[in-house]
Formats: structure tokens, sequence, C-alpha cells
């Protein structure tokens, strides 16, 4: 696992080539040995994920019958369904990599977009920290996740046109990728695992 420092550094190159500048790429270990480094900001992310799952588990409890309960294997499904969504559009990358013609930044993009998800997923447990900790906070709740979904499709496609060496049409193309899939992949197990309440 990379340590904290190493990670502060892909941070530093993220916002580097997020605000346009390729130097962010020599702050990034792109090498093979970084391709399968970056995967384990799935760990790092691991807090912020957990504070979204008692807010769902708090969701989920609040929607079903009273008495209902839930113990380790609910929470274990609901790390399969992150997993899935973070892995998913990896795979896509990759598969879709040869017929659009775009073999040569599948490296840089799974990287860049693996060590991304950290600093996003931390932003996104602050919505979730507000259902868990406020008491009636669900309308700012709401309206902070919503914010920060447009901030992070402006993020992600803004690394992934200085990734794409400013194809705009391809970042787009990746952006959506990165976003859609994910949002598909989660409903469709959350209602398959049985994490859905209904």
């Amino acid at each position: 696992m990379s340590r904290l420092e190493e990670v502060l550094v892909y941070i530093k190159g993220l916002s580097l080539l997020i605000q346009g500048n390729r130097e962010g790429f020599r702050w990034l270990d792109i090498s093979e040995a970084g391709l399968w480094r970056s995967f384990t900001a799935i760990l790092w992310s691991l807090p912020a994920l957990a504070v979204g799952w008692a807010s769902w588990r708090l969701y989920y409890l609040s929607a079903m019958p009273s008495g209902t309960t839930v113990g380790l294997g609910f929470v274990v499904k609901l790390f399969v369904v992150d997993l899935a969504a973070w892995l998913l559009p990896v795979a896509l990358t990759l598969i879709l990599s040869r017929p659009l013609d775009f073999t040569a930044f599948v490296v840089p993009v799974i990287v860049t977009t693996n060590w991304l998800q950290v600093p996003l997923s931390y932003a996104m447990a602050v919505p979730a920290a507000i259902l868990l900790l406020v008491p009636g906070g669900q309308d700012v709740a709401v309206l902070l996740s919503f914010l920060l979904l447009f901030v992070n499709a402006a993020l992600l496609f803004r690394l992934l046109r200085t990734v794409t060496a400013n194809q705009n049409l391809l970042a787009a193309a990746l952006a959506a990728l990165f976003l859609l899939s994910p949002l598909m992949i989660v409903q469709s197990l959350q209602r398959l695992l049985g994490v859905m309440p209904g």
C-alpha cells in the first residue's frame, strides 16, 4: 500500500493536470508498477466509503419495517457495490481502448482516475456525514451532493482533457463513462444484493 506522503504527491500531480499543466505527470507514477499501485487508492478511500455505508444503513433501516436489523453482511454487500462501481469504468476503458484507438492513454487514464477517487470519496463523505450527525440535515446533504457531483464532473473532464492531450471529445466520452457506468451498476447491484429498501 502506498504511503501517505506518496498519495499527497500524487494528488499534487492531479491538481496540476486538472489545471491543464502536463508537468503533473512528473508527480505521478504511470509505469506498470504505478498502474497496479494506483488500485491501493481503494484502500485509502475506505474510511470515506464507510461513512457512506453508515449513512445508507441508516436510510435503509428508516425505510424498512420497525424491528429490521442488518449485520456485517450488509456492509460487505455495500463494499461489493462500491468496488464494482470503481472497477467497471476501468474495465470498460480497457475494452473500448482498441476499437476507439486510445490505447496510448489507457495507463495514465486509469492511474489518474484511480487517485482522483481518493479526494473525491472524502468530499462525497461530507453529505453522508451530515445525514448521520445533523438532525433534519437531509436538504443540506442533498443539495451538497448535487453540487459535488457537478464539481466531480468538471474536475474529471479537466483531468482527462489534459491526460488525452486536449482531445475534448475523447475526454468527454471518458468522463461520461466514469460518471454514468457506476450509477447504473450501483442501482442494479443494490437491488440484486438486497440492500435497496423496498
